[in-house]
């Protein structure tokens, strides 16, 4: 019996051993997005000093426990983080997946991404760095990893002054860009409405001269900044190549948010008549958090500089909020509108601080509070004002008649301002759907010759081995290299190169099918793809183009240039584990024809044999 309760004892702790291993995240295709953060493993560096070395050797490593979590949020911290994750590919060729960290505000970074032979490859990114140094133009850091057949663990290093929350996804690169596209449009929509009352409320300033107004417009655009500060946006279009600015500009804004607050609640309260005492109190509240501003900014560090503001909020939603109750039971009937408003934008205020500083759950919810409450306030305050200038009526019968007819006009106004906004999406949405394009076409086509680059040409041969293996169908491919080229270049310099290379280009585009792919794949290489042609064609195709090359003559300046090339050519097996092969056989045999004097053809077994 005592044997039995022993046994059972050791399974027990066994099975506790193997629950606490971090989860292997398996890549399949077909998964849109995973969360990476809750199979990962964290490890906090508090004097930030341990390098990827340290963990490998052992002892440091000891210290990573499971995340178990969908993010980290440790709030405002001067420590590093460590993150280790498995990822498995039981596929046989690499998956190409996109790294996301949501967090726009994070300082740095460091992502040591293992390759198939368990090499670390170490990228960078953060706001620490111009916008520009990105591999994504997205105010989420978004890292390309192809992930090796296998089983292959990755380690992520991150630091931020500002409050620490690290949500670590991988998505699917088409998944991520219609994800794109919704945080656009959901953005857009948002910062379209605050522009909207900006505008509407701006116009009824300028023709009331009434303070509320003013102040609601400061409080608007200060928190729309601040807003657009957190969210990455204001650094990507306003301040790319900032990076100081835009870490200290966090700060800056969530002040001026909280100062003009304040004093738009002084203003709408009139509480320096209604509320002597309280308003003396927040009166005290702005001096003493300007006081903390000037401290912080010329004494204190970077993390206490960050976190003083967010905190200040703690104290000020109250202050906000008892100043209102009490206008309110004082009889100030505009009061309860104000209420509402302020209880529900600061309430979502707070949220999102306490969510910032990790004393609540990250949730879509619980982040973004801030601007679903800023909505709801538009429009309660926009009631609470509407509310105010009907007191103003009841007392002033022919002043309001006046504000009535200013409202109507400012009413048009409103409509041809949302008509020009959503002119304005719709050609900013249509040019940055041509300037993605034209990125893309960019990035796969050779800027000196016009062909296809090296990229693109393996994701096409990639494709077209595979076919021609699935449906059996011959498939060629020829790779030449321009003789001599060297001596080109040292002797006529590169610009006569580069002539020569274009002039090259255009014999292989003026002689191949339609239906067969050219690409350059180096310096003075180029590759052509031949489906469905065997390897006899292909040699046949390969004595015309080498004849035509030579016969071609290239210009520059004064220079009429003759050149020669050296061409493989290679057919693709059922066996070929990928294009690799195909090209390394052509490889092969274009260098026999370089061995055997240039300005010849030479097919892959001749290549074998030698």
């Amino acid at each position: 019996m005592i044997r039995r309760l022993c046994w059972l004892v050791l399974l027990c702790s066994q099975l506790f051993c193997v629950g606490a291993l971090a989860e292997v995240l398996r890549i399949v295709p077909g998964q849109a997005v995973i969360n990476v953060h809750t199979a990962a493993e964290v490890l906090e560096d508090a004097p930030g000093r341990l390098s990827l070395q340290d963990l490998l050797a052992g002892g440091a490593a000891e210290g990573f426990k499971p995340a178990h979590s969908a993010l980290s949020s440790f709030g405002f911290t001067r420590s590093a983080y460590w993150y280790r994750f498995t990822l498995d590919n039981p596929g046989t060729t690499p998956q190409r997946r996109l790294l996301v960290l949501r967090t726009p505000w994070l300082d740095t970074v460091h992502l040591y991404a293992a390759d198939s032979r368990g090499d670390f490859h170490e990228r960078l990114v953060g706001d620490d760095f111009p916008f520009s140094a990105r591999e994504h133009p997205t105010p989420a850091f978004v890292l390309d990893l192809d992930v090796p057949p296998g089983r292959h663990t990755h380690y992520l290093r991150v630091s931020s002054r500002q409050a620490f929350m690290t949500p670590i996804e991988l998505w699917q690169p088409e998944a991520f860009q219609v994800e794109e596209q919704r945080w656009a449009a959901y953005y857009g929509m948002f910062y379209g409405i605050l522009l909207v009352m900006v505008l509407y409320n701006g116009l009824i300033w300028l023709w009331t001269r009434e303070a509320n107004y003013a102040w609601y417009c400061l409080y608007l655009l200060a928190f729309s900044a601040m807003n657009a500060s957190y969210s990455g946006f204001a650094f990507q279009f306003f301040w790319p190549d900032s990076p100081r600015w835009s870490n200290w500009g966090h700060t800056v804004f969530i002040f001026a948010f909280q100062v003009t607050a304040t004093l738009f609640s002084m203003t709408f309260l009139e509480s320096k008549t209604r509320l002597p005492r309280l308003h003396r109190v927040l009166q005290g509240f702005l001096a003493l958090l300007l006081a903390c501003w000037l401290g912080v900014t010329l004494w204190g560090d970077a993390v206490a500089y960050n976190a003083a503001p967010v905190h200040f909020i703690f104290l000020g939603t109250p202050l906000i909020l008892a100043a209102g109750l009490s206008a309110w039971r004082c009889g100030y009937r505009a009061a309860r509108f104000f209420v509402l408003a302020t209880m529900v934008s600061l309430s979502g205020a707070l949220c999102t601080a306490l969510t910032v500083s990790g004393f609540l759950p990250y949730t879509f919810a619980t982040f973004h509070a801030a601007e679903f409450g800023i909505l709801i306030d538009v429009v309660l305050l926009s009631l609470a004002l509407g509310d105010r200038i009907k007191l103003l009526r009841d007392q002033h019968q022919a002043a309001q008649q006046a504000m009535i007819q200013q409202k109507l006009q400012a009413s048009e106004m409103l409509a041809e301002a949302n008509a020009a906004l959503e002119r304005t999406v719709q050609e900013r949405t249509a040019e940055l759907a041509r300037a993605r394009d034209e990125a893309e076409r960019m990035a796969r086509t050779d800027g000196l010759t016009g062909v296809a680059n090296r990229r693109c040409f393996e994701e096409v041969a990639t494709r077209e081995v595979a076919r021609a293996q699935r449906y059996k169908q011959p498939l060629s491919m020829i790779l030449f290299d321009i003789d001599l080229f060297k001596q080109i270049n040292d002797n006529h310099g590169h610009a006569a190169g580069d002539a020569v290379i274009r002039a090259a280009a255009s014999v292989v585009r003026e002689a191949v099918r339609e239906v067969d792919f050219v690409a350059r794949v180096g310096g003075e290489e180029f590759a052509i793809l031949l489906p469905g042609i065997h390897q006899a064609q292909a040699v046949t195709t390969a004595e015309r183009l080498r004849e035509l090359i030579a016969e071609r003559v290239a210009s520059h300046e004064a220079l009429r240039l003759n050149f020669t090339a050296s061409l493989g050519v290679s057919e693709c097996r059922a066996d070929d584990p990928g294009f690799g092969a195909l090209l390394h056989r052509a490889d092969q045999a274009m260098y026999v024809a370089k061995q055997r004097g240039r300005n010849r053809v030479a097919v892959a077994p001749e290549a074998a044999a030698a």
